[in-house]
């Protein structure tokens, strides 16, 4: 090899990228990542004054096991850090500036960084702020022109001037743990001053204490809101959101809707949920009737565990869910699937029911002599007196008329306790097989470490196959069957499938 060839192979090809490559770069890295290439030559060590993210995180270097001396000179070195990049980099335009740390007594470190980012034109802010004693947030963050995306998390006090709200181009707005005063008007009036918001999360809200709860955006696209589990219901709840197409929600039932706007959405994950003493239909104390007939004209829906049983006590009426495709249930062996034949028939379109686990409340294996012999319930001749049967009383006609084509079974054959039991679930899929016949498709996730357990269910649900349609085909995957097989039932055109599943369900 040639001195020549050999001097083209050693050539520094990063550094003779041009500076705006460079900073591109170093904007992917962490600021402390990206300050040690300072040392590198005289070129790199300016280059981070004109990197236009900025990424502090002092979260790894203080906790509260270093000791109070020690914490103290981590966050001195902190901000004494934080402060030379600020000052190095001036007024340089800024398009992110992403902050975790915690705050003492004296917040003015803080105040100034984030108005700083501010007043360079920041576009994303993304705050994570842990207070030794409440950090009230800078009102300017409420009255940028260039915010696109604000991310707040923990602080404690958030009450901005309802006077001072101006995001005209905020798109995204992601509130955790996140407190305001207690009335609705802060909130509302929050919302109402991100004119092009298209996405709302908020976590851990609390607003029982509120007189009404309204969240109100012609632009709004995307609604995420967990409210931390109180035992109060809300006395008002209601939503102006006609161009909302996903909505994220959890709560304790309100005690009315009286506005539920969902014109547009196409999808929806309820969470709701009864307080402790509502365990009986609640009359007017709380009605759900409204807002389930707002969510009416979505095609696909997750229902909770505890939703499940809202739609039991706290709904007069169930709405027809005229566009429902899809339809998945969570279960719970303390909840009740008495409101699940009501759900289908109001359900016409329906294409694909899946359950997460099937678990329901335990009515029908009971040594009580009063559920023993319900009507569909099948005693156990070994077992003196228990019973099992279907989750719901007597013999529901809406499964036979039901256009459901496929069925999803997550969690199957798992167990909490004698309850349980893999027989009692297989009664499930049979009844669902012998009664529903548009199925084309029925999938259960099975995950057991024995090949016995597969074996087993694999001889029973050979035996159910001949009951479904001729056009059904089970399936069975399992990330831990050590065997695939084929079994074909008597229909050319149905069978009986066992995957191996090599990737998380």
């Amino acid at each position: 090899m040639t001195s020549g060839k050999m001097d083209t192979g050693f050539k520094d090809l990063v550094s003779s990228l041009p500076d705006a490559l460079l900073c591109h770069v170093l904007s992917f890295l962490s600021t402390r990542d990206a300050a040690l290439t300072s040392v590198l030559s005289k070129r790199w060590r300016y280059l981070l004054a004109f990197v236009p993210n900025l990424d502090f995180d002092n979260s790894i270097h203080d906790n509260l096991e270093m000791g109070s001396r020690k914490r103290l000179q981590r966050r001195q070195s902190f901000k004494v850090f934080v402060d030379r990049i600020m000052a190095l980099q001036g007024n340089a335009p800024l398009n992110k500036f992403s902050l975790i740390c915690e705050t003492d007594s004296d917040p003015s470190s803080v105040d100034g960084w984030i108005i700083n980012a501010l007043e360079r034109g920041v576009v994303d802010l993304d705050l994570y702020i842990s207070p030794d004693y409440g950090y009230p947030l800078p009102s300017k963050v409420l009255i940028s022109k260039t915010l696109v995306r604000l991310k707040v998390e923990g602080t404690i006090y958030f009450t901005p001037d309802v006077g001072e709200v101006f995001l005209p181009k905020l798109k995204t707005l992601y509130l955790d743990d996140v407190t305001f005063e207690d009335s609705g008007a802060v909130f509302a009036k929050l919302i109402s001053g991100c004119h092009l918001l298209e996405e709302l999360v908020m976590i851990g809200v609390i607003w029982d204490s509120w007189d009404s709860c309204s969240v109100s955006s012609p632009t709004l696209k995307r609604l995420k809101l967990c409210c931390d589990y109180i035992e109060e219901n809300p006395k008002s709840v209601s939503f102006d959101t006609p161009s909302l197409v996903y909505f994220e929600f959890t709560n304790t039932v309100a005690i009315k809707y009286p506005k539920v706007n969902f014109d547009s959405l196409v999808e929806a994950s309820v969470d709701l949920r009864t307080t402790l003493y509502q365990n009986e239909p609640a009359g007017d104390s709380s009605d759900a009737t409204g807002f389930f007939v707002g969510i009416r004209n979505v095609e696909i829906l997750s229902l909770s565990a505890a939703t499940f049983e809202v739609l039991t006590i706290c709904c007069k009426v169930i709405p027809v869910f005229k566009n429902l495709i899809h339809l998945t249930i969570e279960t719970d062996r303390k909840v009740g699937w008495e409101i699940l034949p009501s759900l289908l028939v109001n359900c016409p379109n329906l294409e694909t029911l899946v359950f997460e686990g099937l678990h329901y409340k335990d009515t029908n294996q009971s040594e009580d002599a009063r559920y023993c012999f319900k009507d569909g319930n099948k005693c156990w001749e070994n077992h003196e007196g228990n019973c099992v049967g279907t989750p719901w009383e007597g013999t529901p006609t809406c499964f036979s008329s039901s256009p459901v084509k496929m069925l999803k079974v997550l969690k199957f054959g798992e167990m909490f306790s004698y309850e349980d039991d893999i027989e009692r679930q297989l009664e499930v899929i049979k009844y669902f097989l012998e009664t529903m016949p548009n199925l084309e498709e029925v999938i259960l996730h099975y995950n057991t470490p024995y090949d016995e357990d597969v074996s087993m269910v694999s001889g029973v649900l050979q035996l159910l196959g001949n009951l479904a349609s001729p056009k059904c085909k089970i399936q069975v995957i399992s990330d831990n069957i050590s065997f695939s097989s084929t079994l074909h039932s008597s229909s050319s055109t149905s069978g009986l499938f066992f995957l191996r599943n090599t990737f998380p369900v």
